[in-house]
């Protein structure tokens, strides 16, 4: 028959003879006392048990059933505990109850720390739920609680009223928002998933705000995001945000969508900062300075290029919006230049299938119809251009004007705006043309 094997650094001869019992744990103290019920360890305790190596200063514990070892286990005072499976756990007190197979870890006077795979977690109470499989316990998940800290890899920490830790996950929640840093980065959500083994972050209804775009250094210019969805591909530096999406950048502007937005970040001077932007679905990219591009298939922000391109799907052209013209075209480029601490667009290029519009409604219409248009938003100056045999076709009401050709250049004298036609031009339009500057009607967004 087994014994306990008891290994006692110091022990009084009276108990070094345990009454039998079936266990397979090795234990030592400096002192035990044992009732036949009850072994009670004193001093530099160690116990080694399925579910790990325990140490503590005082261990309590219980006789179990014929098929437990101990029915319980209560350690108290800078306990310490190595589990079989994965991870170090270290408390004030821990007690484990192997018949309902569920413990409890606290600290009055310091944090309950438990040290994962990539993770180091910091609260005050832990609730644990145990597996038995045949004679061998493990853990088959933790709940943690009260000012919950986590700190993920390097540069990645978690702040929550509650976490769950199952498997390969841990999920953050609670009765406020949970919050995620990384570095200057800061992000709130009603719930933080994340996934040790694809190492993504899964944030839902996030708000938070990230390095400026052109100014990572500036603490007064940061990015500030809101979405749906945020899913955080850290080993890939991406972002992508569904839903409900609204990114602003003090120099930029504001960025709206409901769909899909990718946000790629690069290591600059210590910091991450936002590299490009790409978005699938309606876009609306509005600027300080009352400008908007409107866009239903893909834009794509390119930081160190300073630029914006936007591609249209077949049935839906892009829109581009400023205080005088509504225009409509398949696709846009966007050159901006830095002037100091100020952005500002420098060439804006239209192509395919461009249709133009006064935007002031007050005043008598304007129209036309051009392949390709590059706009100075500094100069205010404008060059409609067609290819090949096409013709440049603008319309003026107020001052019925027609004009046809193969390039319209438009400048202003001070507040005078001036209309010329380069090539051969005609101040009459063909049945053709006159048909198509009939038909020409602002496309109408209805979605």
């Amino acid at each position: 028959m087994n014994h306990w094997l008891i290994l006692l650094t110091s022990l009084s001869p009276l108990l070094a003879e345990i009454p039998p019992y079936d266990i397979s744990s090795d234990l030592s103290s400096d002192t035990a006392n044992y009732d036949g019920d009850v072994l009670v360890l004193k001093g530099n305790v160690t116990l080694d048990h399925d579910l790990g190596q325990m140490k503590a200063e005082i261990a309590t514990l219980n006789k179990g059933e014929p098929t437990l070892e101990f029915s319980s286990i209560l350690l108290q005072r800078e306990v310490s505990i190595f589990f079989q499976s994965q991870g170090k756990l270290f408390s004030d007190q821990a007690f484990f109850d192997f018949q309902t197979l569920t413990g409890e870890v606290s600290s009055k006077e310091y944090p309950v720390i438990y040290k994962g795979k990539d993770l180091d977690l910091f609260c005050r109470k832990i609730d644990l739920s145990l597996n038995k499989e045949g004679m061998n316990f493990k853990i088959s998940n933790l709940v943690a609680q009260k000012e919950v800290h986590i700190d993920y890899l390097t540069d990645f920490h978690i702040d929550c009223d509650k976490a769950l830790y199952e498997g390969d996950a841990l999920t953050a929640t609670g009765k406020g928002l949970s919050t995620v840093t990384h570095l200057d980065d800061r992000v709130d959500a009603k719930k933080i998933t994340l996934d040790l083994k694809t190492n993504l972050l899964l944030l839902e209804s996030p708000k938070g705000t990230l390095s400026s775009l052109f100014f990572p250094d500036d603490p007064n210019r940061k990015c500030q995001f809101a979405s749906h969805l945020l899913t955080w591909d850290h080993q890939n530096d991406l972002l992508i945000l569904k839903g409900g999406v609204v990114i602003h950048d003090p120099l930029l502007g504001t960025l709206i969508g409901e769909n899909i937005f990718s946000l790629k970040q690069k290591k600059h001077f210590g910091k991450r900062t936002i590299q490009s932007i790409e978005t699938e679905g309606k876009t609306i990219l509005s600027s300080n300075t009352s400008e908007s591009l409107t866009s239903y298939g893909t834009l794509k922000l390119d930081r160190d290029e300073l630029l914006v391109t936007c591609e249209s799907p077949p049935d839906k052209q892009l829109k581009y919006e400023n205080k005088e013209l509504l225009l409509f075209a398949d696709t846009a480029r966007i050159e901006y230049t830095l002037q100091g601490f100020e952005l500002k667009p420098q060439a804006i290029y239209l192509d395919g299938n461009v249709q133009f519009f006064s935007h002031d409604l007050s005043r008598p219409l304007r129209k036309g119809i051009a392949d390709h248009v590059v706009h100075d938003p500094l100069s205010m100056e404008t060059h409609l251009l067609a290819d090949g045999e096409n013709s440049v076709l603008f319309w003026d009401e107020e001052k019925k004007l027609r004009l046809s050709a193969p390039e319209i250049l438009i400048t202003h004298d001070g507040e005078e705006e001036v209309v010329k036609g380069i090539g051969t031009v005609r101040f009459t339009f063909t049945e053709e043309e006159g048909k198509r500057i009939d038909e020409l009607l602002p496309q109408r967004d209805t979605k």
